[in-house]
Parts: structure tokens; sequence; C-alpha cells
């Protein structure tokens, strides 16, 4: 993963270093994953997400204060994960065009909203989360720079403070079509995700608006 990544907001747990720790964590946040699958996030409370877990509420507790620290968790990681599978796309064979690459890294964000269990019942539906506001917009910013590096370096695009900018307000839009494309639909509204994939190509990538 990228170095540098900032620290979680207060209250918000990052991984354990035991490994029993670890291992119960996990079992704690998957549990809550296949919970919001079958339940509103309003109706999930600690001692279901504890059973469901195979886990008593104390040891919960350890761990978190309440269900809305496991929530922000949840998201965090998410968040990491966006970028994580941004970096892995980024980092495979170069394909001929910046478009097909710029397409996969798109798919892979597709597929991780199509397959996560609970994203879309906490992502939609769960409490707002401000204290990782300033979070997301950093992770955002990196995972531009990530992109931007590769359209620089590989597919000759300008590296200057304009293409700086189409390339992370390109990411923050796109960002926010996915959540529209996901909003209503599990496997996405694929007339929203074809109009994200012609802002990409007609307007992040069209070389006579990067000579700036």
């Amino acid at each position: 993963m990228t170095e540098n990544v900032p620290p979680p907001p207060a209250g918000i747990l990052r991984e354990p270093q035991q490994q029993r720790s670890r291992e119960k964590v996990a079992r704690i946040l998957a549990a809550t994953t296949r919970l919001l699958e079958e339940h509103a996030y309003e109706e999930i409370g600690t001692k279901l997400i504890a059973a469901e877990a195979g886990v008593s509420i104390g040891v919960l507790y350890r761990f978190f204060p309440d269900k809305h620290a496991i929530a922000g968790t949840l998201t965090l990681r998410w968040l990491d994960e966006f970028l994580e599978l941004t970096e892995r796309a980024l980092a495979g064979p170069r394909p001929a065009t910046a478009g097909e690459l710029t397409s996969r890294v798109l798919d892979a964000h597709v597929r991780f909203r199509r397959e996560q269990p609970g994203f879309r019942g906490l992502w939609f539906n769960g409490p707002p989360q401000p204290a990782l506001r300033a979070y997301d917009e950093e992770n955002d910013a990196r995972l531009a720079a990530a992109i931007r590096t590769v359209l620089v370096s590989d597919y000759g695009y300008p590296d200057t403070p304009a293409f700086a900018l189409r390339t992370a307000l390109a990411v923050s839009t796109t960002g926010k079509l996915l959540d529209t494309a996901f909003r209503h639909r599990p496997e996405g509204d694929e007339a929203v995700l074809a109009e994200i994939r012609l802002m990409l190509n007609g307007w992040l990538l069209d070389r006579s608006r990067s000579s700036g």
C-alpha cells in the first residue's frame, strides 16, 4: 500500500498488533457486513453483531465502544481498499491506450461495489461520518496522484498543475457518479457507468485539453 497514509480519526480502529486480536476484529467486521446484507443499519446492534461473530459482547466492546465505531472502521478500510485496488490496476501490464488503463481502474472499483458484502447498506444508509471526511479527501488526492503519475510517465500527458487539477477533479467526480450508479442498483446503473467512461475519455484523456 502507498506509504505516508494519514492516521485514522480518533475512535476508528486500525489493525491490532496481536494475531488473536486481529482475528476477532476480522470476525466482528465480517459479521457486520453479513448483517448489513439482510438488515437496515438501524436494526443492527452490538449484541446482534457479537452473536453473529461468535464472540461475547465484552470482547466486542474491548475493540469497539459502539456500532458506529464498527461502521467507521469498515468505512476506513474500504477507503484504503479503493486506493489499493487502484494501485493494483495501475501496476498491471500497461495497455496500449490510456483509455484502456482508466477503464481497468474503473472496472476494479465497479467490481468492488458489486461484490463487497454490506457495502451499499452502510455506504448509503449508515450514519454520517464527518470524522472521516478529511481522510476521504486525502485518499482521493493519493488516488489521483497515482493515476496522474502513470498517465504522465507512460502515456505522455503533461506534468502540469492544470493536468494535476483535472485528474483530481476526475477522481472526485467519478466517485460521486459511482455513488449515483450504485445507490439504488446493486449491479450499478449501466447508463451512468457508460457516462463515467465517456467523461474520462472525453475530458480527462482528451489531449487537446491537456496542453496547459
